[in-house]
């Protein structure tokens, strides 16, 4: 199965971002870590493994993102504006970092997002605040 490592300058967050992605082909699907989880977090579960025929036939790529999660919601530390504008730059980032590249790898016409606890929170609200973007999200 095709395995790749990402990481790169993130302008919106003023950061290095890292991610993985399984597969080779197949509807792309980004998947958001739990509570201040990181990329790697799907595969170390498991997760990876449990779909792998999927991936190995090209029915379905994983994108597995990090999260600011530390620096945003549970950044207990600062007001709760400052917390809502670090979502908004990782958000930014997503879609300007990620989904084109996830777009330069993988034609496929669809885009879905998923994840666990609070990445399910992230799949979730991301989905709804872009329908024209994501169009499926479990």
């Amino acid at each position: 199965m095709k395995r790749e490592y990402h990481k790169w300058f993130a302008q919106a967050l003023g950061r290095d971002m890292e991610l993985l992605v399984f597969g080779h082909g197949g509807m792309p699907i980004l998947v958001f870590p739990t509570s201040m989880g990181a990329f790697f977090e799907f595969e170390d579960r498991g997760m990876i493994g449990a779909v792998a025929d999927k991936l190995e036939h090209g029915a379905l790529q994983l994108v597995c993102v990090s999260s600011v999660d530390g620096e945003s919601w549970y950044n207990r530390s600062t007001h709760p504006r400052h917390r809502v504008a670090r979502h908004l730059q990782y958000e930014n980032y997503l879609l300007s970092d990620v989904v084109p590249f996830v777009r330069q790898q993988n034609a496929h016409p669809t885009l879905g997002v998923t994840g666990v606890s609070f990445g399910a929170y992230h799949a979730m609200t991301l989905a709804l605040r872009h329908p024209w973007t994501f169009t499926s999200c479990v």
